[in-house]
């Protein structure tokens, strides 16, 4: 299974424009990577190579999204597929990840309705979420 990335020539995304997905991923980024201005997060980037991230830092980001998509709507359930895990190199792939699951979301919404984004989940974590591994 490869990343689609189908949102580089075609957005499709009803709820939120480019940047406004960009921002949320960027603050998410920022949680658990607190070292990183937002001007120092770019879609190119590797999480790896770039960023000094690892694995664990990945899945983090992964669970935040899920927690921050989780009441987005009453009639789907924010579920990040976790078999893409391997595939999450760069902020792109995170991004792509993220663009498809809205999508898959909002396809199963009544017309009109949009997905919201519950931010406040980031404010009730205290430092990033991999320091319990940095010990």
């Amino acid at each position: 299974m490869t990343l689609k990335k189908q949102w580089k020539t075609n957005w499709n995304l009803q709820s939120f424009n480019f940047e406004e997905l960009f921002q949320i991923l960027t603050k998410v980024i920022n949680k658990q990577l607190p070292y990183l201005t937002n001007e120092e997060i770019l879609l190119e980037h590797d999480f790896i190579t770039t960023y000094e991230a690892d694995s664990v830092d990945v899945v983090t980001m992964l669970l935040l999204l899920e927690e921050i998509f989780k009441d987005a709507s009453d009639a789907t359930e924010t579920v990040v597929p976790t078999d893409k895990l391997g595939q999450i190199h760069l902020v792109e792939d995170l991004f792509d990840v993220i663009y498809e699951l809205l999508l898959e979301m909002e396809n199963k919404l009544s017309s009109g309705k949009k997905i919201h984004a519950d931010l406040k989940v980031l404010e009730k974590q205290d430092g990033s979420s991999g320091d319990i591994y940095q010990q």
